[in-house]
């Protein structure tokens, strides 16, 4: 009988061990830090790297969270919604930052007095590393435009209440033939972006595309559909739930 009460506390144990395991992986991502976003669609495979280096795969309904880098894998693609509203799909084979994002309504009802102070502090910094992606901009960066931004290698990005399209080629982009040149390839579906750097600004409207071939190097509008985007854009963010 006491062999038996033993065997039976060390499994208790065991089992909440793991279930303790489990949720410090979920609550280490997190901290004590709001979700950024959550998954809506992943085909293939997708992760997300901590800040720490640590590994996880995204699936559908998956939170994502404020300094993770998301990652897709060949003819891959990930869907995020972020918390203000704004949507994100990822290219195949793209790497892209969630630098900072704060949002004022991940505060909650217990900071409803403070949303004043709480909103100055509204940010979505991401930065794109590698590939591209389609975005809908949310509700930051609406009335502060600072407050939203792009990082890439040779260009930022900013918005102006925007549904756009990025790639950014470093060699990397022979799944268009002929193979197009490297540098950052923008395109505007509604609303506007403005993309700079050292060297010079462009601002994009609908329908208008543009080319930053260099850090070096100042954008330079595109009179068509650059194939380096594809021959039609992106699935809309908004349609991949």
């Amino acid at each position: 009988m006491n062999k038996l009460k033993t065997i039976l506390a060390l499994l208790l144990l065991l089992g909440t061990a793991v279930s303790v395991i489990a949720g410090a992986q979920e609550a280490g991502t997190a901290g004590a830090v709001a979700p950024a976003g959550t998954v809506t669609l992943v085909t293939g495979r997708a992760t997300a790297v901590s800040p720490a280096g640590q590994i996880r795969n995204l699936f559908y309904g998956a939170k994502v969270y404020s300094g993770e880098t998301l990652m897709t894998a060949g003819a891959s693609y990930v869907n995020v919604v972020f918390s203000d509203g704004g949507r994100v799909l990822l290219r195949p084979e793209s790497r892209f930052v969630i630098e900072r994002y704060q949002y004022a309504g991940n505060a909650g009802a217990a900071n409803t007095n403070n949303n004043a102070n709480e909103a100055k502090h509204e940010s979505a910094f991401f930065r794109l590393l590698k590939g591209g992606f389609r975005a809908i901009s949310g509700l930051i960066g609406h009335k502060q435009r600072q407050d939203y931004a792009v990082q890439t290698p040779v260009a930022t990005i900013g918005i102006r209440g925007t549904d756009y399209e990025v790639r950014y080629c470093a060699g990397d982009c022979g799944d268009i033939q002929p193979t197009p040149r490297d540098g950052l390839y923008t395109g505007v579906q509604s609303g506007g972006i403005v993309v700079n750097n050292q060297s010079g600004e462009i601002v994009l409207s609908q329908g208008q595309f543009s080319l930053v071939p260099s850090s070096g190097a100042a954008p330079v509008p595109l009179p068509v559909r650059p194939p380096a985007l594809g021959k039609k854009p992106l699935p809309d963010p908004r349609t991949c739930d």
